[in-house]
């Protein structure tokens, strides 16, 4: 799968018999290739979530998949990725799929908006004298960082935090796909957005049910009334 793109798996909750997606997140650092490794934020009311956060290590926990969510194709030349909150981790997996198995050449470019700055604890962030400990520094951040020092020039990620009044905006999103990189690679250009049903929803409008199935619908909210061309908009 992790030659693919993007895709999930479902966890199960035994004793609701309730089942929720989750991401995994990519070998980027050194591990074993068999793990499977997750950013669940433990939700208020969450039957999957606050069930997996009151688990013990060695517990296990019935997974059902994996399901593709979207194959990236191998001429991508541009990924943008918003991503809200948890959004974080499909993201993670395009910039790997896409950097390490498509296209070194290809430009990946992820905005990450959070309401508060411990969700992304020393992104974009320095200390006075120029550099942060690693403990200052969220997992996640770690990731997308090594990423970067492993594909300079190749990936960028900007990091949005609502207490600091820093927002995704219209703008912002519009100076995003207009900006050109180096070499300017030809090929597919590929627009996504993830996070949380009310980010998406904002940015791109709902999904909708089709025969019993989830599917994109019509692009609408922010990005419909760019009126975008030469971006495939991808609804995560």
């Amino acid at each position: 799968m992790w030659e693919r793109g993007i895709w999930s798996v479902e966890v199960k909750q035994p004793e609701l018999q309730i089942a929720r997606s989750y991401t995994p997140l990519p070998p980027i650092q050194p591990v074993e290739y068999s793990e499977l490794r997750f950013l669940i934020r433990k939700e208020h009311k969450g039957e999957v979530s606050g069930y997996v956060h009151n688990l013990g290590l060695g517990s296990k926990i019935e997974l059902r998949g994996p399901h593709p969510g979207f194959d990236i194709p191998e001429n991508v030349a541009e990924v943008v990725f918003l991503a809200g909150g948890t959004g974080i981790a499909p993201a993670l997996q395009a910039a790997y799929t896409t950097l390490e198995k498509r296209n070194r050449q290809a430009r990946v470019r992820i905005v990450w908006s959070n309401r508060r700055r411990e969700d992304c604890e020393g992104g974009g962030q320095t200390s006075s004298m120029g550099w942060k400990a690693e403990e200052e520094t969220g997992l996640i951040v770690q990731k997308l960082e090594y990423l970067q020092k492993k594909h300079p020039g190749q990936l960028t990620v900007e990091y949005l935090v609502d207490e600091e009044k820093t927002f995704l905006t219209p703008k912002k999103i519009s100076q995003i796909l207009k900006a050109r990189g180096k070499g300017n690679v030809e090929g597919t250009k590929l627009l996504f957005v993830s996070g949380p049903e009310g980010f998406v929803n904002h940015f791109t409008g709902p999904k909708r049910w089709d025969g019993g199935k989830e599917v994109q619908g019509e692009v609408t909210g922010v990005i419909g009334k760019m009126g975008l061309r030469d971006w495939t908009v991808w609804k995560l």
